[in-house]
């Protein structure tokens, strides 16, 4: 594949929104009264933001203490722009991203992951996962991605159970509530619980939600709560890989979403290892996860190629069992691409 890149000035302009939906995020919080504070939790600052409400004290988890987060609420504190304003700004970027050609998502599930944003689930580190994720890298990358490996009528969604706990806030409304504010979705069964689920599906069955967590020691039989979602997810194994660092992300959709993503050479990665361990129905996955890795690693090699060996060399320590799977999957990608991938597989 060719590397086809969107041209310097839609890459700006993207640049622009995504800082643009991260300031908007501070500035949602800040127009409710109160204000944003610092509080060490095992030797870590985070920052929150603080209210009261009914006699209480309210705490709004922001985000881990970093130079730029500090600099953006100072900025904030400094200027506060007019809401309206400041969202028709946002949406005649996403206008001229999508006139440009920047994948956009569905109009159905653009609205879906809109309202599942403003319940607070991305600011709580939740994580887009999946195919969806995928189609956000051509926006993050600048890069053209094949539309064919990119298509899917889910909606996957992580979490780390212990992120769930630590930031001490939860989404309003819970996940399920904001579900059904956007349109119905019922339920799914589940094997692993009599009582919760973990998938939910539309009514005409076209789009299908799943929240999943990072299964971590020995195998879990049941569904594991997420207290800051409201929620239950699946847990999976190796997702604790896929969702170990993430990176924001602008969605185009309406006024731009800000989701967060898994760093674009850990779901490469991710992909190979998967695609070894696939088995039954899931094995028609295989292509499209094949597909999509090769895509990434061809961009990653020639942009971020320290971050992809990083990445790899993360994967492959875990363990004789990770470095197998994910060896078979490097197997499978196109010969041309595995020569330059050589240095990895050794």
């Amino acid at each position: 594949m060719t590397i086809s890149r969107y041209p310097a000035q839609l890459q700006a302009l993207y640049s622009d929104l995504l800082d643009r939906l991260q300031q908007a995020e501070l500035q949602d919080l800040a127009a409710k009264e109160g204000a944003f504070a610092t509080k060490k939790v095992k030797g870590r600052s985070f920052w929150y933001f603080r209210r009261w409400q009914d006699g209480k004290v309210l705490e709004t988890y922001v985000g881990a203490d970093t130079p730029e987060l500090r600099e953006r609420i100072q900025a904030q504190a400094q200027e506060a722009e007019n809401a309206k304003a400041a969202a028709k700004a946002r949406r005649d970027l996403v206008r001229m991203l999508r006139s440009g050609g920047y994948p956009a998502p569905d109009a159905r599930t653009g609205r879906l992951l809109d309202g599942l944003a403003r319940a607070g689930l991305f600011r709580l580190r939740g994580v887009l996962v999946g195919t969806h994720a995928f189609r956000c890298y051509a926006a993050m990358l600048g890069t053209r991605l094949p539309q064919q490996a990119a298509f899917t009528g889910d909606v996957d969604i992580a979490q780390f159970e212990t992120v769930s706990i630590a930031v001490n806030d939860r989404i309003d409304p819970a996940f399920e509530e904001a579900l059904n504010q956007v349109e119905r979705y019922t339920p799914l069964p589940s094997l692993r619980s009599r009582t919760a689920a973990s998938r939910w599906r539309s009514a005409d069955r076209s789009i299908e939600v799943e929240l999943l967590t990072p299964m971590v020691g020995r195998a879990s039989e049941g569904l594991r709560k997420l207290p800051a979602l409201r929620a239950h997810a699946q847990p999976l194994r190796y997702l604790d890989y896929l969702i170990h660092q993430t990176e924001p992300a602008a969605l185009l959709q309406g006024s731009g979403v800000l989701v967060n993503l898994p760093p674009p050479e850990r779901f490469a990665c991710h992909k190979l290892l998967v695609s070894s361990l696939r088995t039954g129905a899931a094995r028609s996955k295989i292509g499209k996860d094949i597909e999509q890795a090769a895509a990434l690693i061809e961009i990653l090699l020639e942009d971020r190629p320290d971050d992809l060996h990083q990445a790899w060399s993360d994967l492959v320590a875990r363990g004789p069992k990770w470095k197998t799977a994910a060896a078979t999957g490097l197997k499978r990608l196109p010969e041309a691409l595995r020569e330059q991938l050589r240095d990895l597989d050794g």
